[in-house]
């Protein structure tokens, strides 16, 4: 296949320049300005970008991958150029399980209803995906939130030296059979438990092993139940971002720090001085980026929400008058003074036969249906759904937030955009790349070709993805062809599923997967990676 007369974005960054791309089976056979003279099959690529294929850099498509069938759920990421996933986020990682776990019941729920979890170790999950075949790229991470899960629980309690050194064999086992690094939520259970001897013990070990550690820190808002409630104290979400990077300063593990947002009116403002914080420790030597996406919402589940204290409870604490009355003062509170509430949270998935009808609903809105105080009626939906109903986040940033992030050099670009068996979708399955490449044209915050390196050959490069990410000979045929001029987000807040605009052409491993924006689903070209 020959693509040619396009403008080739080639993933450097280096300005674009007119020529063909030859594919030859899975590889690129040549990159040339010019004309190259060629006898087989050829698009005419003039007018058109001719880009590597994109990187979603932070996804939990790991999960998704497993399902048989269900294109429309891996489709929409070809839809937007994607053709490499990296999965195992936020401390969920789909493999690295102590074996015969007691606890398997708490890890099941993300795949209820869609698929048995059939497999312990990273290899088996490998050897199950790849017999099945795979929409995508897949490169992996293991998460120490899973990992820990199968060992304890939920126990809030330090782990004992015993568990310690099995949850670090079987983290260090899972990046031997292929994971790039460990991933940690410490927003969620369990990862909000972990100490500081145990981060460090993680963060020693991809060190240790040249893997790159992700981390959802503990707080993305100024204020939160997390830290003592000083209404005029320094912002909660940059005393998370200042204890990880003292993580990075004590141990030199290559960090990538998990989706920046700022959560609540009242955060924006923390943007600069997040950022200078990250300026400062990089160019202190420390090894620090961070990712972000193009949407001011992004999607969590229910528990996201709870304090340590109140998690370190559950189930109790659901019923327990003076826990629930103490939580309810610590959410008002947060309200008043941080301009963020249940009116900013909208049920995606509920994942619960009781309450699928509210999907797409805002929580204030489900309140009113169900006859209930706002706050009850928080409290009712974790309860019944164990804190796992999906929901979306207004307001996680602004759209000067998202500007000033897309032209900080220490930025990639991904969705973390997981799609939904049910119920509705997050914006970001369907059009977060072509929003980055809207937002870079429209508001002329970076180059095209910088804004093509941030989603290609940067993310490679952080992750350390072999011989992808830029169009190069001998590279594997990963390719997007977008028109630059035409490439559009078409999603609303009322319509989250629409494909978007201007995206023509997408090769995975030298094979067509999208022409002329519709995608071949009977096609399966991905590759564990």
């Amino acid at each position: 296949m020959l693509l040619k007369n396009g403008l080739i974005a080639d993933g450097t960054g280096k300005p674009a320049f007119y020529g063909d791309v030859l594919i030859s089976g899975d590889t690129i056979e040549a990159v040339t300005p010019g004309s190259i003279s060629f006898k087989g099959t050829s698009i005419n690529c003039s007018g058109k970008v001719i880009a590597p294929g994109f990187i979603d850099c932070h996804t939990h498509m790991d999960w998704v991958l497993p399902m048989p069938g269900r294109m429309d759920m891996k489709t929409p990421f070809t839809e937007q150029g994607v053709t490499t996933l990296v999965g195992g986020n936020c401390g969920f990682g789909v493999a690295g399980f102590q074996k015969k776990t007691p606890h398997r019941e708490l890890i099941t729920p993300r795949t209820e209803g869609l698929y048995d979890l059939q497999w312990d170790e990273m290899a088996n999950y490998f050897d199950h995906i790849r017999t099945q075949g795979l929409s995508h790229n897949l490169v992996n991470l293991a998460g120490h939130g899973t990992t820990r899960t199968s060992i304890r629980g939920f126990d809030p309690t330090a782990l004992q030296p015993d568990e310690m050194r099995a949850m670090l064999y079987l983290l260090e086992q899972a990046m031997d059979q292929g994971a790039y690094g460990i991933s940690l939520g410490l927003q969620y259970e369990p990862g909000l438990f972990a100490t500081a001897r145990e981060l460090k013990e993680i963060a020693r070990l991809v060190k240790n092993r040249d893997g790159i550690l992700t981390v959802h820190k503990k707080i993305y808002s100024a204020l939160s139940g997390t830290y003592p409630l000083k209404p005029y104290g320094r912002p909660h979400n940059l005393l998370a971002l200042e204890e990880i990077i003292q993580l990075v300063r004590e141990t030199d593990v290559r960090l990538q720090l998990s989706h920046l947002i700022f959560v609540g009116e009242r955060t924006w403002a923390t943007c600069s001085e997040a950022l200078d914080l990250i300026a400062d420790a990089r160019r202190e030597g420390l090894d620090i980026q961070y990712d972000t996406y193009a949407y001011h919402c992004g999607t969590t589940v229910l528990n996201a929400f709870f304090t340590k204290w109140f998690l370190a409870g559950v189930p109790e604490t659901y019923t327990d008058t003076a826990s629930l009355m103490r939580l309810r003062m610590e959410i008002m509170l947060i309200k008043s003074l941080l301009g963020f509430g249940f009116e900013d949270i909208q049920i995606i998935d509920a994942r619960h036969p009781d309450l699928d009808q509210f999907n797409g609903m805002f929580l204030e809105e489900i309140a009113r249906a169900r006859g209930m105080d706002t706050f009850e009626n928080f409290i009712d939906m974790a309860r019944l759904t164990q804190g796992q109903a999906r929901v979306l986040v207004h307001r996680c940033s602004s759209l000067e937030n998202v500007k000033m992030l897309m032209q900080d050099p220490a930025a990639l670009f991904m969705s973390d955009a997981t799609p939904t068996p049910a119920g509705v979708q997050h914006p970001g399955v369907y059009g977060n790349f072509p929003l980055f490449l809207q937002h870079a044209r429209d508001y002329r915050l970076i180059t095209m070709e910088a804004c093509v390196r941030r989603m290609t050959g940067a993310a490679a490069d952080r992750f350390g993805i072999k011989a992808r990410g830029y169009l190069k000979t001998g590279h594997a045929a990963d390719i997007t062809v977008f028109d630059y001029d035409a490439i559009r987000d078409n999603n609303t807040r009322q319509y989250t599923d629409r494909r978007p605009s201007g995206i023509e052409h997408v090769f995975i491993n030298g094979e067509q997967v999208l022409n002329y924006g519709l995608a071949n689903s009977n096609i399966l070209a991905g590759q564990v990676l």
